[in-house]
């Protein structure tokens, strides 16, 4: 199953791009749905890669993150199957990828507020009242 369907993948995209983009083997102008759905699929593939140790899988509801990241995996690899290799594409993957390793890690949550993740206790919730003499005060830093 993949994150992202083909119409969220078209909606963002003009048409003459995606012809572009998929219309390699007899050049007829027309969008071929199937290979965004194969790079959809395999961009689903590789979230579920790094996701599948912080998650259950499947998910009973995609996030909008998931969705989007989705996207632009499929978008990145479908450049990169027509030889095209552009750093802004680099960049959005590289971005996608790293944070789905924050995932995996615990760093980040996927939902969209759906799961809540228990702040972590820093300190033992003691204010210090007392102490030593401030070293730097109004009066000493006068004349700087």
């Amino acid at each position: 199953m993949s994150y992202a369907t083909i119409t969220e993948f078209r909606a963002g995209i003009p048409n003459r791009d995606l012809v572009a983009l998929t219309d390699l083997d007899d050049g007829t102008g027309v969008i071929d749905d199937t290979r965004i759905q194969d790079a959809l699929d395999d961009a689903s593939a590789e979230i579920d890669s790094y996701i599948a140790k912080a998650v259950t899988l499947p998910l009973a509801e995609v996030p909008r993150i998931l969705k989007v990241i989705c996207r632009d995996l499929a978008l990145h690899r479908l450049y990169v199957n027509i030889g095209h290799s552009m750093e802004a594409r680099r960049s959005l993957r590289d971005d996608a990828i790293s944070y789905l390793r924050s995932v995996a890690r615990g760093e980040a949550a996927l939902g969209d507020g759906g799961s809540v993740i228990a702040p972590e206790i820093t300190t033992p919730g003691i204010a210090m009242t007392e102490g030593p003499d401030r070293q730097m005060t109004r009066d000493r830093l006068r004349g700087f």
